[in-house]
């Protein structure tokens, strides 16, 4: 998988371990990705940013959430360099993006050659819809919708003694459109003054995961200041407006519990 179909097609929705367990190859060359990641809000809502790119590719494995229904998890490095998401071309209109049917306005960026919405709030079971008048030098008419990744709340995380398996807990919504991305991330060697290394998975969203010790050897020695674990609920959808094109919309609520 080349590194431009996850950055841009799913905006750094999740970290880079194994996102080719999560993708359908397709064979259009025109893309349109909007992704739209947050964290919690006050009062039970949430609040993040959404970001449009159009682009232009040979075959790109895209990111589907309904695929990912079956608990993997992999040992990785973790890479915490964050590129910033760049687009290829403008479109001829300027898009209509709703949430909950409210407009929110897509400022371009000229630099990035993207649209952009910096602060997106709303609630559980509230719905984004993305509009794309037809662009004639590049891409059809088109709107797609997804609802939004409701916020995740993690149970209490405690850890394990050594060769105890590390069991995790969060308000699932056993819905089949949705999973949940896992990074257990920790320092290894100990030595190291940062986590550098994680037991990345893609999970059901049915709200508990049990760690198996033997995923666990490297994180059991790491320092409690390194050890965390970030739980990421992620929606997708995608349509093909026609036999070239590809619109794809991305959604994620990301959140962070540290382990002592």
């Amino acid at each position: 998988m080349s590194g431009r179909s996850l950055v841009v097609a799913w905006a750094a929705l999740l970290t880079t371990a194994c996102g080719g367990i999560t993708e359908t190859p397709v064979t259009v060359d025109r893309y349109a990705a909007l992704s739209l990641v947050s964290r919690s809000a006050p009062g039970g809502a949430a609040r993040g940013s959404a970001t449009l790119i159009f682009f232009r590719a040979l075959t790109q494995a895209v990111p589907n959430s309904a695929r990912q229904q079956a608990d993997q998890c992999v040992l990785s490095g973790l890479d915490t360099l964050r590129l910033p998401t760049r687009g290829e071309l403008r479109h001829a209109a300027t898009p209509a993006f709703t949430v909950a049917g409210s407009a929110i306005p897509l400022a371009y960026n000229d630099t990035l050659v993207r649209y952009q919405a910096p602060v997106v709030t709303y609630r559980a079971g509230d719905q984004a819809q993305l509009t794309l008048p037809a662009d004639a030098a590049f891409f059809p008419a088109a709107t797609i919708a997804v609802r939004l990744a409701e916020p995740l709340l993690p149970g209490p995380v405690t850890a394990p003694a050594v060769g105890q398996p590390l069991a995790l807990s969060w308000n699932g919504t056993s819905d089949p459109s949705a999973s949940v991305a896992l990074s257990l991330r920790y320092a290894n060697p100990p030595s190291s003054p940062y986590a550098n290394e994680q037991v990345y998975c893609l999970l059901r969203d049915d709200g508990v995961q049990e760690l198996p010790a033997v995923l666990l050897a490297n994180f059991y020695g790491s320092p409690a200041a390194t050890r965390s674990v970030q739980f990421s609920r992620w929606r997708t959808n995608e349509v093909l407006p026609d036999a070239r094109s590809l619109l794809h919309i991305a959604t994620s609520f990301d959140t962070v519990v540290t382990i002592r």
